[in-house]
């Protein structure tokens, strides 16, 4: 007869209250996030060598995930700065967020608890940017440096809780989640960063339409009361979101097309995971002065900096999550349970990424990625068995 080991009570504490720092900080500071989670993934680590109580879970990702690692090794190979890819392969130790999360939150109790931590953190992270922006009204919402950050996080934010609202039957939970979703819209608003409203949007279409398609008829009036509600000067990002010749849009057509020569001479394997502004000066006009250090775009960069071979092996990455979390929410067709609401969530999730990622480098951006990470982990934990039907009838 198997006994359980004195240690792995203690580590499975560890993890769990790992986790919930893990998820209270991800908004707010970067190296506690890192801290949290290094100690919940060696607490993991342990239990799983040391005290067999408990195991790597399989998520149907493992090839994806081992092919975006070789693509970034081969590049870091023929990289043309070989120290900064090496540092820059520390990208690659955020994966195993998505097996901590899935295998460390065992149960419904511990998968309510975390995500209303990291739900309540984003909803004060908006607050906190509310407030400062009627302090300073000229300014976007930032976060720390950069508005695409707080629109990231904003963006995640309002797609969780829109999910959480709209596929809970709990009122008290579906009131909460709809007043959080106000809130961070709010902020998101502020942030004035329209590749992160363009992704919220389009996870929101899917979100309603999954769960109340009749409720899309209000989206174009949703839609006209954010276009009037937007600050007059910030109003004009609006007006040209379309427009290849208007400031920022203008200047990634042009970013872009950078990129692209560069590709062209580094097709297989990229230049290396690097800053690009080295090889930007080569490539740019002569005289010009905004050099960038990355392409404000997923595809572009991921194509610069690792090639044919990187980007293939990103775009099988994405793919292969985006299936794997719409398998497991078809794996159980009732709605109100929280790990079938987190799954849909997660889905959404990982949908406005992927939007927003056309027009920023949000997977260099640690605090999204974490985010993305965290929510996929989620989404494709261990606590619905395969087969397993809920108790009320599908709306997917």
């Amino acid at each position: 007869m198997q006994t359980t080991h004195p240690w792995d009570a203690r580590l499975e504490r560890v993890i769990r209250y790992s986790l919930y720092v893990f998820a209270a900080a991800m908004p707010f500071a970067i190296a506690l996030t890192q801290i949290a989670v290094a100690i919940a993934v060696l607490a993991w680590l342990t239990r799983i060598v040391y005290t067999r109580g408990a195991r790597w879970p399989r998520l149907g990702i493992e090839w994806a995930f081992a092919a975006f690692i070789a693509a970034e090794v081969l590049s870091c190979i023929f990289s043309t700065n070989l120290g900064q890819s090496l540092v820059y392969l520390k990208r690659l130790l955020l994966l195993p967020i998505v097996y901590v999360v899935a295998a460390g939150v065992e149960d419904e109790k511990t998968l309510k608890h975390l995500g209303l931590i990291f739900i309540a953190s984003i909803a004060l992270y908006a607050v906190w940017g509310i407030s400062s922006f009627f302090a300073n009204p000229e300014v976007r919402v930032r976060h720390i440096q950069n508005s695409m950050t707080a629109g990231g996080i904003t963006m995640i934010g309002a797609t969780v809780t829109l999910a959480l609202a709209l596929r809970l039957s709990e009122r008290r939970y579906r009131l909460l989640f709809a007043v959080a979703t106000v809130v961070i819209l709010g902020c998101l608003l502020l942030t004035a960063t329209r590749g992160s409203w363009l992704g919220f949007f389009v996870a929101a279409l899917f979100l309603i339409g999954a769960a109340h398609r009749k409720l899309l008829l209000i989206v174009p009036v949703v839609a006209a009361a954010f276009y009037l509600l937007q600050p007059e000067q910030f109003a004009p990002r609006i007006r040209h979101f379309f427009d290849p010749t208007w400031g920022t849009n203008a200047k990634r057509l042009h970013w872009w097309s950078i990129g692209w020569e560069i590709y062209k001479d580094h097709p297989v394997v990229g230049i290396g995971d690097v800053g690009t502004t080295p090889m930007y000066v080569r490539y740019a006009p002569p005289g010009e002065t905004e050099l960038v250090g990355h392409f404000h775009s997923n595809y572009v960069h991921i194509a610069v900096t690792l090639g044919s071979v990187g980007l293939a092996a990103f775009l099988f990455m994405i793919g292969a999550v985006f299936v794997r979390i719409a398998q497991q929410l078809r794996r159980c067709r009732g709605v109100p349970a929280w790990s079938a609401a987190w799954t849909l969530a997660a889905l959404a999730v990982f949908l406005a990424f992927n939007i927003n990622g056309f027009f920023e480098w949000n997977f260099g951006d640690q605090e999204i990625i974490t985010m993305v990470w965290f929510c996929t982990g989620l989404g494709l934990r261990q606590g619905v068995p395969a087969g397993q039907v809920c108790e009320h009838e599908a709306s997917l």
